[in-house]
């Protein structure tokens, strides 16, 4: 790990420019220079707003995901499920991030909610991770005022008189709370970045030390006599530049670079993905007889789009395919499946994406990329099978 200055608790802080190990104080410390409002807890973040709130937490799906979740502060009454059934996948279809979901809960309410996820096992650098959140926070944003338009009803901040605004005070306050210390499926606390260095540095000691053991005892026990420095023997050393010199030892791979259909195309015959074909602003693969397209969109945007085409009724299956994605949905971190109608009928989509304003490294590029395989296929196995009876996806025997 490459270490520059100390930080203001005196523990050596790592290249912001190169990604390293996320723990909540750099999620705290990101959303605090981004000049949001949060509470705190030991394992989690909460940002209110006037009509939603957010958490942000660390959870496990095949490798460390940060978490970023938002959900209305009001609820619909169950005789509305159709039209947020709709909603949602309207925009789930046309919106790249947040995944908008529905949440049923015991009491028959239905609850929006919106979720956004990026994989934290290679590290983020300092500019990736502050990217990630304003634009989980600004995207998420949207995605609210985008269900405000369509159910007026879920407009917490329209009240009217003072009484009404004093009680949706302290429903938020309440909301906030509750969230704070709220059951969440594969939650988990990453283990602190000062104390992977401090790790580190006690690794590099001891070995230091006991290289230097021996060596130290002879001349110990030299019998010569030891002529001790004096102060004049002192000199002021040289100023280095350490962003100079560490930056030496980093190789290009290491630094975050823009992401490209050629990167992508590698990575892919790195992992083993070698007949892909594609024009200049997509590549497409069929891995495990699935239909899979990769892309750099908008934003930038690394987008990995999976196709099911089982060419249901639009009216008659809508509800029943919707349920089954919005279900994948719930229980998944790192993909978004979703309805799409075409001329042959009712499909299902599934995407993986992830915010590349900032770049990505080799590691994180191909990282990426396996797992947008590995979860898009795992999803279209899961709905086709819940579906129809039997997967399509075509999984070798070894692997079964």
């Amino acid at each position: 790990m490459d270490f520059t200055s100390v930080n203001d608790r005196n523990v050596p802080a790592p290249n912001t420019s190169i990604p390293f190990p996320v723990d909540l104080n750099r999620v705290t410390e990101a959303v605090d220079s981004l000049g949001y409002h949060y509470l705190s807890s030991e394992d989690r973040i909460i940002v209110p707003w006037q009509d939603h709130r957010i958490s942000m937490y660390f959870s496990h799906e095949s490798g460390q995901m940060l978490t970023i979740l938002g959900r209305m502060r009001l609820n619909l009454d169950m005789f509305a499920i159709n039209d947020a059934a709709r909603a949602v996948t309207e925009w789930n279809a046309e919106r790249i991030g947040p995944t908008a979901l529905v949440h049923l809960g015991n009491d028959g309410e239905v609850e929006l909610k919106f979720r956004t996820t990026i994989c934290i096992d290679e590290g983020l650098s300092t500019q990736q991770l502050r990217q990630f959140i304003n634009l989980s926070l600004d995207t998420t944003a949207m995605a609210v005022t985008y269900i405000l338009e369509r159910f007026s009803e879920l407009n917490f901040s329209d009240t009217g008189s003072p009484d009404d605004t004093n009680n949706a005070d302290e429903l938020s306050d309440e909301q906030d709370q509750a969230d704070l210390v709220e059951k969440i499926r594969g939650l988990y606390v990453p283990t602190p970045v000062e104390e992977l260095i401090e790790s580190l540095e006690d690794a590099e000691w001891e070995e230091s030390d006991m290289a230097d053991e021996d060596a130290e005892d002879d001349y110990l026990d030299d019998d010569s006599e030891i002529e001790w420095e004096t102060d004049d023997d002192y000199f002021e050393p040289e100023e280095v530049d350490m962003d100079e010199l560490l930056n030496g030892f980093l190789e290009d791979s290491d630094i975050p670079q823009e992401v490209t259909l050629e990167r992508i195309r590698a990575q892919l015959h790195a992992i083993g993905v070698v007949r892909t074909s594609g024009e200049d602003d997509f590549i497409i693969a069929w891995i495990n007889e699935v239909f899979l397209g990769f892309f750099v969109d908008n934003g930038p945007t690394f987008l990995v789009k999976g196709h099911w085409d089982p060419s249901m009724d639009p009216t008659r299956d809508f509800m029943k395919l919707f349920m089954m994605c919005n279900q994948w949905n719930e229980n998944s971190l790192t993909t978004k499946a979703f309805c799409h109608t075409d001329d042959k009928g009712l499909q299902v989509r599934v995407e993986f994406a992830v915010s590349v304003a900032e770049g990505l490294n080799d590691d994180q590029l191909q990282h990426n990329i396996a797992l947008s395989i590995h979860h898009i296929l795992q999803a279209i196995d899961s709905i086709s099978t819940e579906a129809t009876g039997s997967s399509t996806v075509e999984w070798p025997e070894k692997n079964r």
